[in-house]
């Protein structure tokens, strides 16, 4: 079955000269990326990235649900407290990947000025600075197991 489709017709020309122009096209916003992409990557868990594009309602919600679990954690309520900075991680980590996949866009619609500039750079340090945390946050969790 596999073999009755011609893979190089069906993946050819996905990306076209009218898709490149279409993307060029689009107006440009007076955000700047790499300001989005880093107060993302080091300020994500409070929206900073969102408050910054214009995305109020789902910034202040952001940050209430962050806000919330270190209150949690806190008033020694811990697997609630996790469970709410666990979700607000995993939506920074989607935010990143729709930044640098330029789906996120400023308020107006507005593709972000140096996108297409900066895009894969912010894409390998994003991967950098991700596994550097997941590099560190074994060695704490494994060092504090063996600890005690």
């Amino acid at each position: 079955m596999a073999g009755d489709y011609d893979l190089d017709e069906l993946y050819a020309n996905t990306y076209t000269d009218e898709d490149r122009l279409a993307f060029e096209n689009q107006p440009e916003s007076s955000k700047r990326f790499v300001i989005a992409w880093a107060l993302a990557l080091f300020l994500g868990p409070i929206g900073a990235q969102r408050y910054y594009l214009g995305y109020f309602t789902t910034a202040v919600v952001k940050t209430s649900l962050f806000c919330a679990g270190v209150a949690l954690l806190v008033l020694d309520v811990p697997n609630a407290g996790l469970a709410l900075i666990g979700v607000v991680g995993a939506w920074t980590i989607i935010d990143l990947f729709l930044l640098l996949s330029g789906t996120m866009q400023d308020k107006a619609d507005h593709r972000l000025k140096g996108f297409t500039r900066f895009a894969g750079i912010c894409a390998a340090a994003t991967v950098a600075v991700l596994v550097g945390w997941l590099v560190i946050a074994l060695v704490i969790g494994t060092s504090s197991g063996v600890a005690g």
